[in-house]
């Protein structure tokens, strides 16, 4: 029996791995490139990293209250060479629960990461002009409610007698870990530039 299971979650995995597709990106990475965009210069990028709870249809809503990033929080920055062009493209057109686009394992050295503070703030400093493209995931608490019957009203005529009986339901409210993924393109267009961002 035990490897008749044994056998059977084998057979499963495989078929779920069947299900899961994963991409890179086809173009030439230029590591030459992507070591001079990052080069020093005298710009700034700082900004705050902030999420909303999406609803029932995957949709953050405009009102919704923010959820600042945690103090820790890694925001990185990615210089857009054709490369990153590429794998941002088919990240768009193709990724989903069964999709994963992912960048190489060089291409993906070639970023700068900053923290968030106490309030979600973050900064990257001595950057050349350039565009830049800036990601982080915001972990936070969800809340979500249901409802549940938590008793019944009896109606009776004016005989007293009884009738039918009215389900009384309450709802409560739950906590939950949710993540969303932020991130925003940016171009410093002169040396000096500050740019102040909400991601």
């Amino acid at each position: 029996m035990k490897k008749v299971s044994t056998l059977l979650l084998l057979i499963f995995g495989f078929i779920f791995s069947l299900a899961q597709n994963t991409y890179y990106p086809q173009a030439f990475f230029d590591k030459k490139m992507a070591r001079e965009m990052l080069g020093f210069g005298n710009s700034t990028i700082e900004g705050v990293a902030s999420t909303k709870q999406k609803n029932n249809w995957g949709i953050k809503p405009l009102l919704g209250a923010k959820h600042y990033a945690p103090k820790g929080t890694v925001v990185m920055l990615f210089p857009v060479t054709p490369y990153f062009e590429e794998f941002y493209s088919m990240r768009k057109k193709y990724e989903n629960r069964k999709t994963t686009v992912y960048m190489s394992e060089e291409a993906f050295k070639y970023r700068v990461e900053a923290l968030t503070d106490d309030h979600g703030r973050f900064k990257f400093e001595k950057l050349k002009p350039g565009k830049y493209y800036l990601e982080t995931i915001v972990n936070f608490t969800a809340t979500a409610s249901y409802q549940q019957q938590t008793g019944t009203t009896d109606t009776f005529n004016g005989y007293g007698n009884y009738m039918y009986s009215t389900p009384i339901y309450s709802t409560f409210f739950y906590g939950y870990d949710a993540a969303n993924r932020e991130s925003k393109f940016v171009e410093i267009k002169a040396d000096g530039e500050l740019k102040e961002i909400n991601l």
